[in-house]
């Protein structure tokens, strides 16, 4: 599984790279998510609520930041698991000063294990994408109205 996009976000980029190291931001806006806490710096375990095709699934999570270059660049390295399966997979974002606001850029790859590995692969890159989508569109909104948290 393979993603990447950007998006212009209305924020300054260094209220963007706090809010996507800050817990209770995260729990905010990404889809389904419905517990995450800092286990250690720059590493996040969690609970995650997909609702696919025909499916829905609880997963634990774990993620760790890698390569941190505040406010310009990230990677992150993760694992889902779950009864339906598992995802493992890393991602790096850029962020750049646009003006106004943080130009977002991101990579992602992705191997599922377990039954999810069933779904068609097409379908699977364009759910990521949409939850991805989703989330930085929440982040957007979040940051927007209220601010870093």
């Amino acid at each position: 599984m393979n993603v990447r996009g950007s998006l212009r976000l209305t924020a300054p980029r260094e209220s963007v790279f706090e809010a996507i190291r800050d817990p209770r931001t995260l729990l905010e806006v990404i889809p389904g998510c419905e517990a995450v806490e800092e286990v250690a710096p720059d590493e996040y375990e969690g609970r995650i609520v997909l609702r696919l095709p025909g499916a829905v699934g609880t997963f634990r999570t774990h993620v760790r930041l890698a390569d941190v270059a505040p406010p310009e660049r990230c990677s992150l390295e993760g694992r889902i698991e779950g009864s339906m399966g598992t995802i493992t997979g890393n991602a790096q974002f850029t962020l750049a000063d646009t003006d106004p606001g943080t130009s977002l850029r991101y990579t992602g790859t992705g191997t599922i294990g377990g039954p999810l590995a069933r779904l068609d692969g097409a379908l699977v890159e364009r759910l990521a994408q949409s939850l991805i989508s989703q989330g930085l569109a929440a982040l957007d909104r979040r940051l927007a109205t209220e601010g870093p948290a």
